[in-house]
């Protein structure tokens, strides 16, 4: 008896386990190794926003991983909807990506950003939008919102939005030279591509360079866009088997010092809703805007702090600290904004602590003006 009763309770597992299996999740849960699990913060747009059919909706977001991020997804509604994967090997610590969506449906849209490591996946980050057909805004209307990039789908020209920061290159191939990093956000016009558009020439600030098509969006007509002569292949710093020679001995020539000309920020672009009506039972309404700040100069420029000042009021909001800013770079800062009834402007000063010497201390100012209207 205890022999039948040991194998009959050997079989009782096998079948719950086989059950178990059968109501599994189709996407399994990866182990988390060492280094922990990813996170994920969406930075815009923010829960409750309403955005417009048959456009796209930007969701600006950044990954951290103590080891490296690899790629991060979008999924709309449950259902994957981009992946942008990481231009670093071995993936980034921060990465900060843009995932855009057109939704074709009116109603409400659940956008879920999901961020890995290999096969090690980060808790998932939701936030609900109203899918509406844009509308003449009335009374009982609520306003569409838009946040992170402007896409006018109306817009002709072809250009590219990139989705993370990405290297642009000297030629259509990563054996070409990094000339500078674009950041997640910044938008270029397309001046040329690839026979199969893997990649495309792009005109960014002073420079004119390729970026591949992997990490940017396309937006715009791009139907006669040329193919233009391709850049010589640059020569291999190393062979297959490198020989090592013994170099003679050289005398240190000094070479002449190059300054470079100062760095200049300017506020290139505001952007965001002018026009806001207040929720009926509420005395206020919440906007997203983006500012996005260039340097026009020759030189970067190091850390430097950003305000908004809100108008009549003169209430003065911290918009966020930058790093460095590149020669020919730009960068997007996002700012959430409550207003009751009224008409407001908005006044973003980049460098406002006049800590960075520039080619011109009178451009660092830009004003964007907006109304709200009672439910």
């Amino acid at each position: 008896m205890p022999f039948r009763f040991a194998l009959a309770l050997l079989l009782l597992v096998a079948l719950s386990a086989c059950n178990l299996s059968s109501n599994a999740q189709t996407a399994p849960t990866p182990t988390v190794e060492g280094g922990g699990q990813p996170t994920v913060v969406i930075n815009s747009p923010a829960t409750g926003t309403t955005v417009p059919i048959n456009q796209p909706v930007i969701v600006n977001a950044t990954a951290t991983d103590a080891v490296g991020i690899t790629r991060v997804q979008l999924l709309a509604n449950g259902a994957v909807a981009k992946t942008v994967s990481s231009q670093t090997a071995g993936g980034d610590r921060n990465l900060n990506v843009l995932l855009d969506y057109t939704p074709t449906v009116e109603g409400a849209l659940n956008l879920q950003v999901i961020a890995y490591r290999g096969n090690v996946v980060s808790a998932p980050v939701t936030v609900s939008v109203n899918v509406q057909r844009a509308a003449t805004a009335t009374a009982t209307t609520r306003p569409i919102v838009t946040t992170g990039p402007i896409i006018n789908p109306n817009d002709p020209t072809c250009r590219v939005v990139t989705d993370t920061s990405v290297n642009l290159r000297s030629g259509p191939s990563t054996v070409y030279t990094v000339l500078t990093t674009l950041p997640a956000g910044a938008t270029a016009p397309i001046t040329g591509r690839l026979g199969d558009n893997t990649w495309w020439q792009v005109r960014y600030g002073s420079l004119t360079g390729w970026v591949s098509d992997a990490f940017v969006t396309i937006y715009g007509i791009c139907t006669n866009v040329i193919i233009p002569p391709i850049p010589p292949t640059p020569t291999p710093r190393f062979t297959a088997s490198p020989t090592w020679t013994t170099q003679p001995a050289t005398t240190n020539t000094p070479t002449p010092s190059v300054t470079p000309g100062l760095a200049d920020l300017v506020i290139s672009n505001i952007s965001g809703a002018t026009d806001l009506v207040i929720p009926g039972g509420q005395t206020t309404v919440t906007s997203s805007y983006a500012v996005t700040i260039t340097n026009t100069g020759g030189r970067a420029s190091g850390q430097f702090n950003n305000i908004v000042t809100v108008l009549p009021a003169s209430t003065v909001l911290q918009l966020g600290v930058v790093g460095d800013l590149q020669a020919g770079q730009s960068v997007l800062l996002n700012i959430n904004l409550t207003f009751s009834a009224g008409s407001y402007t908005l006044q973003a000063r980049a460098d406002s602590d006049a800590q960075i010497t520039e080619q011109s201390e009178v451009n660092n100012v830009g004003i964007f003006t907006l109304n709200v209207t009672g439910p």
